[in-house]
């Protein structure tokens, strides 16, 4: 769709980091940006969606964070997750209003915190600070909670709650997709000298894995301590049914924990495995269920 001279004019005006251009255009999708990150002391990159009309006066875009998984990086979403194709055809339709989506790359990091030498730094910092303000300092973005979710699948639907979870003020709701969700580890755990575990985790909670460092950064470790605030974050979470049953098992029994600390959650599961073909379709529901969510006038 494309805006008269006047309008383009007038967005540009009250939205100054988006030119004439930019206002002017059809939806678009920008591979190979990057955010400075003072956190990490190099550049996050990042893949955007951006839709084809400014917002209404007095009214800003709402904004979506979606993690990739392991071995995966920024753009996969669009890349192999024909995201644009999704959002055009939601947005066109009106099951889902105009969105920013932003697909960060964070290597294998599994979202968090790894001041370890040759580790991949404070990455849950950097994402929850810099890579957000970032975004809101370039496109008019819903500065604020209200307009804020994220998203991912595997790793990233593991990173996606753990942000959430522990930045409820920074995000409205969460989605997860195929979760790479595990149980603890105990005393004796044969993962802590597990290959497949080192290699899993790439060094992300100590190499080898360090038992105490992994459980702090534990999804369910977290659930247990943290009762839904007075305005909990919505979780959305689906597997298919062909997916590992490790992950089916464990992402059940998380979902029933968040319940039972006061959190509301949307559990679903259908035909799919643990690939592209069943994220491109689950993306599409939760996508619907999300937008309703997402506020426009803050920021």
């Amino acid at each position: 769709m494309r805006l008269g001279k006047g309008w383009s004019i007038c967005a540009s005006l009250l939205f100054g980091h988006l030119s004439v251009a930019d206002v002017d255009a059809a939806s678009r999708t920008e591979f190979h940006q990057s955010a400075e990150s003072p956190v990490l002391g190099r550049p996050i990159p990042y893949a955007v969606y951006i839709p084809d009309n400014a917002p209404a006066v007095g009214k800003r875009w709402p904004v979506v964070y979606l993690l990739h998984g392991l071995t995966g990086r920024d753009g996969d979403w669009f890349s192999w997750g024909n995201l644009a194709t999704i959002l055009d055809r939601l947005i066109a339709s009106g099951a889902i209003q105009p969105l920013v989506v932003v697909a960060p790359g964070a290597g294998d990091s599994w979202y968090v915190d790894n001041p370890d030498v040759g580790g991949l730094g404070r990455m849950e910092t950097a994402l929850t600070t810099d890579l957000i303000a970032a975004i809101d300092a370039r496109l008019p973005t819903a500065a604020c909670r209200g307009g804020r979710a994220i998203g991912g699948l595997s790793m990233g639907g593991y990173g996606a709650l753990l942000l959430t979870l522990r930045h409820p003020d920074l995000f409205r709701a969460a989605i997860s997709l195929s979760g790479a969700i595990a149980d603890p580890i105990g005393p004796g755990d044969p993962r802590l000298h597990a290959p497949f575990i080192r290699d899993l985790y790439k060094g992300a909670y100590g190499a080898p894995i360090e038992a105490d460092r992994f459980n702090a950064l534990n999804l369910f470790t977290i659930v247990a301590a943290t009762p839904a605030p007075s305005d909990p974050p919505g979780i959305w979470m689906a597997i298919g049914d062909g997916d590992y049953p490790e992950l089916i098992r464990a992402g059940g029994q998380l979902a029933m924990e968040l319940q039972e600390q006061g959190y509301s959650v949307e559990s679903r599961s259908s035909e799919g495995r643990h690939f592209w073909d069943y994220w491109q379709r689950a993306i599409d529901p939760a996508l619907i269920w999300l937008s309703p969510q997402l506020g426009t006038g803050c920021g």
